[in-house]
């Protein structure tokens, strides 16, 4: 294993309501260094090396805190969205919320993004309270070390609301996009190109740091910081790129199909246990009928489960349940999203079921 492999494995930090938060290696390396650096910032007003050591570490622990409040927010919003939160990441830029599944509606989009700038405009505020606080105490130091840690929050929630994915201003961007009728791919595309012209003005005004005003640090970690956004942006346009020439043949799954006749009984004690999914597809000699769903079987009394039919209780096919053949498979997932199957039927030119194409494999 590369020095560069150890250091982006991840350590687990702990759970705040069941979401695993984790840092990378190099998390607790930039943690060191701005608590250093914060330390000898401060010493000329402390006048003690153990004191200012102390308080660069608690300043840059709450700065941290801050990151990770943002991202905590837009776990909220998620979970207010019926979003499944799989995990919270920090990492020497900021941080990551990931969730299972992608917002389904750009109004989802929207909430979710808006909220952690919105998180940390009023950490902004609150640094700003507990500064004024400080300064009618008279206490100097803490008073300087709450400025910069709403500075830092109000410039976090600035930054962030700028229009470039995956900056939380180009989630935003692309739900407006979404919401007015752009195609979700082509809006991501669009977003993600800003994300990279961003990333060159971030990286242009670290080099003027640098040439212009000498200040090395700030001027490196800009320059660092523009990589880093660069990267991602590069990483979505090309991976939304080459999905345009994947299509449902290379990825669909021989579906697990019930007959229209069967009881629910028989789906239960047959079928359900020997395939852990949540949707099957309804056929009899290949033609399509529709989508049994699990959520829909389980309504269904147990004391009628032996007479109830699949037919009774399928949903019937509708063209938001299907996808030929030759079909981009981002418009299969874009359709198996919002069409409350999580998954669509794949049809040759012959009319029969071939396939299943889930919005995510079954597990």
């Amino acid at each position: 294993m590369s020095y560069g492999d150890y250091f982006k494995q991840q350590a687990v930090l702990g759970r705040v309501s069941g979401i695993p938060i984790r840092a990378d290696y190099r998390w607790f390396f930039v943690v060191g260094l701005m608590s250093a650096i914060t330390a000898v910032s401060v010493n000329p007003l402390v006048g003690n090396i153990a004191g200012s050591v102390v308080l660069g570490i608690a300043t840059t622990l709450v700065f941290f805190a801050s990151i990770f409040f943002h991202e905590f927010a837009h776990a909220v919003a998620a979970r207010w969205e019926k979003l499944e939160v799989v995990e919270i990441v920090l990492h020497p830029f900021g941080g990551l919320t990931r969730f299972r599944h992608p917002p389904e509606t750009p109004r989802a989009e929207f909430l979710v993004a808006i909220a952690g700038p919105a998180a940390s405009f009023i950490l902004a505020l609150f640094f700003l309270g507990l500064m004024a606080v400080a300064n009618a105490g008279a206490l100097d130091i803490l008073s300087t070390l709450f400025f910069l840690l709403a500075l830092s929050n109000f410039l976090i929630a600035v930054f962030n609301m700028f229009p470039g994915f995956p900056l939380d201003g180009g989630r935003v961007l692309r739900a407006y996009l979404w919401k007015n009728g752009k195609d979700l791919t082509e809006a991501t595309i669009l977003t993600g190109r800003c994300g990279q012209m961003i990333a060159v003005g971030l990286m242009m005004i670290g080099m003027s740091f640098v040439l212009i005003y000498g200040e090395y640090f700030t001027g490196f970690w800009a320059v660092l910081a523009g990589l880093f956004l660069y990267d991602s942006a590069k990483s979505i346009v090309r991976d939304i790129e080459a999905s345009r020439s994947i299509y449902v043949d290379d990825v669909m799954q021989l579906p697990v199909t019930v007959d229209p006749e069967a009881t629910i009984q028989h789906v239960v004690d047959r079928i359900r246990p020997l395939h852990r999914q949540t949707v099957f597809a309804v056929a009899k000699d290949k033609h399509f009928f529709g989508m049994l769903l699990l959520e829909d079987l389980e309504r269904v009394d147990r004391a009628d489960r032996n007479k109830a039919a699949v037919r009774d209780v399928m949903r019937a096919v509708t063209v938001e349940q299907f996808v030929e053949t030759g079909t981009p498979v981002r418009d299969a997932h874009a359709l198996a999203a919002s069409n409350g199957c999580g998954a669509v039927a794949v049809i040759d030119s012959a009319g029969f079921l071939v396939g299943l194409v889930y919005r995510t494999p079954p597990r």
